[in-house]
């Protein structure tokens, strides 16, 4: 008799179905990926809408989560702004999986001195602090979305050039 074989996807599947925690957290993280990506289906009001008549009101029907001091909804400031943030998230690790993959890929395959330079140059770049290093680097060329994507994507792709 031959024993039944599974893809490893299907045991992934399997043996995730049976983690209830990993299930919920799924299904939430997929809920909020859902809301940032159509802000409009979730949050009817324009974020940068100032109406004075409705400073700081609390929660209500027309306002979910209430207005802040300018009037503005509060929920769709939080909608759009979770579309913005993960419109960065995605480029900048893009960027940074690039640039490590290609790092990564040039010092394994030449290897020995080529190897050695470029992992001590990663050493390097993982010396400095890149939470400074994006300050810097923002205050020199100001703050766009463009640049933040860009500088979070260049500081981050030490880990993914020693993964390869």
């Amino acid at each position: 008799m031959a024993a039944e074989s599974t893809s490893m996807f299907r045991d992934f599947l399997r043996r995730l179905m049976k983690n209830r925690l990993a299930v919920a957290g799924a299904i939430v993280v997929s809920f909020l990926f859902v809301v940032a990506a159509y802000p409009p289906a979730f949050a009817p009001h324009d974020p940068s809408r100032i109406d004075v008549r409705k400073i700081l009101e609390p929660p209500s029907a027309e306002h979910p989560l209430g207005t802040d001091e300018l009037g503005r909804d509060v929920l769709s400031r939080m909608v759009h702004g979770a579309r913005i943030s993960m419109e960065v998230g995605f480029v900048a690790t893009g960027i940074a999986t690039v640039i490590g993959l290609v790092v990564g890929l040039i010092a394994g395959f030449y290897g020995r001195w080529v190897d050695a330079v470029l992992m001590r140059f990663v050493d390097i770049m993982l010396c400095f602090p890149s939470f400074f290093l994006i300050l810097a680097v923002i205050a020199f060329l100001g703050p766009s979305i463009i640049n933040i994507m860009a500088i979070i994507g260049l500081t981050s792709w030490m880990g993914a050039a020693r993964l390869v």
